[in-house]
């Protein structure tokens, strides 16, 4: 099912469904573009009508953030005017932290694609799948590609490349590696739009934009304790470990209630 986050759809999905159709599209060999939707993406998205087309013509559309599930429940509850849709904001956002079930009534869980990748590597070095990590800097490619050989070492890496330019020798040097799923580390929404120009040129039956992560598993980032992100704080986690991105935060978080509680609005 798919859920309607202020015009932008996430499918509500859990970490194994999201597992399992990956294993279907490999098999398909036909080639799917994942999204890793999260606040932002709809903050970018409400600005963007192109970028809103193309998160909303991906073939899946996993919910990356907790903002995501507070969306979806918030926007699901019915209302009869803004002063019960601004008490719902904070009912709702305590929730998070107090009833965090609450929340997941809509979208039952976030799949977040930092850890996801992990649960990736597993199930590519179970079954056989290779992969290509493009993104970066600095050949955080390649050391993240090392990491996830660490733990899953009969993983198959064909490509993990950094310091590149996303142009067409990016494309072609993708598509000749023959591998199964794409993991691209580039900054939305440049990210989805790019992998949705150049999808079927990969010569991939699995393409997802990730962001950040690869410093995260290179180790170049501290990722938030799994707790903190339960409780809906990722966000003063990474404001105290990456205070530069206080823009970013601000509108992931700020921007994104206001979008949100607008859509709600004008739907009422």
């Amino acid at each position: 099912m798919r859920v309607d986050v202020a015009g932008v759809f996430v499918d509500a999905i859990t970490k194994q469904e999201t597992l399992n159709i990956i294993s279907e599209y490999v098999a398909s060999g036909q080639p799917h573009l994942i999204v890793t939707t999260y606040s932002e993406f709809v903050v970018f998205a409400s600005k963007d009508s192109e970028y809103q087309n193309v998160l909303n013509s991906a073939t899946l559309s996993l919910p990356d953030g907790i903002g995501i599930l507070w969306a979806a429940k918030y926007l699901s509850l019915s209302t009869s005017n803004r002063f019960q849709a601004l008490g719902q904001i904070i009912y709702s956002g305590a929730s998070l932290i107090f009833n965090p079930s609450y929340c997941r009534t809509v979208i039952p869980e976030t799949v977040t694609g930092s850890r996801l990748v992990w649960d990736i590597a597993q199930q590519a070095s179970e079954k056989n799948y290779s992969l290509a990590l493009v993104g970066g800097t600095n050949g955080v490619a390649q050391t993240a590609a090392n990491e996830l050989k660490k733990k899953y070492p009969n993983l198959k890496v064909k490509l993990a490349v950094s310091d590149n330019k996303f142009d067409q020798e990016t494309v072609n040097r993708i598509a000749s590696s023959n591998s199964d799923i794409l993991l691209i580390a580039y900054q939305p929404p440049l990210q989805e739009k790019w992998l949705t120009q150049n999808l079927n040129q990969f010569n991939v039956k699995v393409a997802i934009g990730l962001g950040g992560t690869f410093d995260y598993l290179a180790g170049k980032r501290l990722s938030a304790p799994k707790f903190i992100s339960t409780i809906g704080l990722e966000w003063l986690w990474r404001l105290i470990t990456q205070p530069w991105r206080i823009v970013r935060i601000w509108n992931a978080i700020i921007v994104f209630i206001k979008i949100v509680y607008r859509y709600k609005i004008i739907k009422t």
